[in-house]
């Protein structure tokens, strides 16, 4: 495949033995269901399928739809779609495919995208693991109090229990990235967090000053007055920060400072 199809895709194929290994992980069960985000060449696919799942491939470049299609034609339980995930008609699919697992090694230029999008739709799943840049992976898996923790942290969170199953160095891929990879998997919450849209885009104003008060990044839409009523109603100090607070504490803020002031 030439530089530019690849640069295009945001693609980089993994290694036989490490895509053997990380398809492994997948907590599947026989006769269970997979559908496999950008799935390249196979490589992860044809290991995925010595399961004994049924697997869907979604890939967007025609060129490895044709590769897929070649390799895997007298697979029964294998079939792909050519389209880009983004645009994938992702509810159709899981009501026709109910608790099926979710996987991929994520293409580096929308991994943030997919991992967002398929948060609500999470306890429809078994779960999710990917394969993503380490650094999304640590932002996807923060806790409170830590560097890495943001709101893309609270989105993941407030769906799913996510931890980091391996890390991947550059060798294992070609083109060898200039990052290092890592697997994550994400399983459903048993109670997701009940909160409207408008919660989330709140919480990513919460962080837009994530080293300074959190009242002071509340401060443009809030009174610094109420803002700090809520947080003492939290039995958190007015000095409080962002990325000091769980998804529960940021949703119980925001239904504070905004939900019952509408009401």
């Amino acid at each position: 495949m030439d530089r530019s199809r690849r640069r295009r895709f945001g693609q980089n194929f993994l290694d036989d033995a490490t895509a053997k290994m990380i398809a492994e992980d997948l907590p599947v069960k026989n006769h269970e269901e997979i559908l496999e985000i950008g799935p390249g060449h196979g490589a992860m696919t044809k290991h995925l399928l010595k399961l004994g799942a049924a697997l869907t491939a979604v890939e967007i470049d025609e060129e490895c739809v044709a590769v897929l299609q070649n390799i895997f034609h007298n697979e029964p339980h294998f079939s792909v779609v050519h389209s880009d995930f983004m645009k994938f008609d992702l509810n159709a699919w899981l009501i026709r495919h109910p608790a099926a697992w979710i996987t991929g090694n994520l293409p580096y230029n929308v991994s943030t995208a997919i991992a967002a999008r398929l948060m609500p739709e999470l306890f429809r799943t078994r779960g999710f693991m990917g394969m993503v840049q380490l650094e999304v992976a640590e932002r996807l898996c923060a806790v409170p109090g830590t560097h890495a923790y943001g709101s893309l942290s609270v989105w993941v969170r407030a769906y799913g229990e996510p931890k980091i199953l391996r890390k991947i160095g550059p060798e294992h891929f070609t083109p060898k990235p200039n990052v290092d990879s890592a697997t994550v998997l994400i399983l459903p919450r048993e109670k997701p967090l009940k909160a409207p849209p408008a919660f989330f885009e709140w919480v990513q104003l919460a962080f837009a000053m994530k080293r300074k008060r959190l009242a002071n990044a509340l401060s443009k839409t809030f009174d610094k007055k109420d803002v700090f009523e809520a947080l003492a109603g939290l039995n958190l100090s007015e000095n409080t920060r962002a990325e000091e607070l769980s998804p529960e504490q940021f949703l119980t803020l925001y239904q504070r400072l905004v939900t019952e002031k509408i009401m």
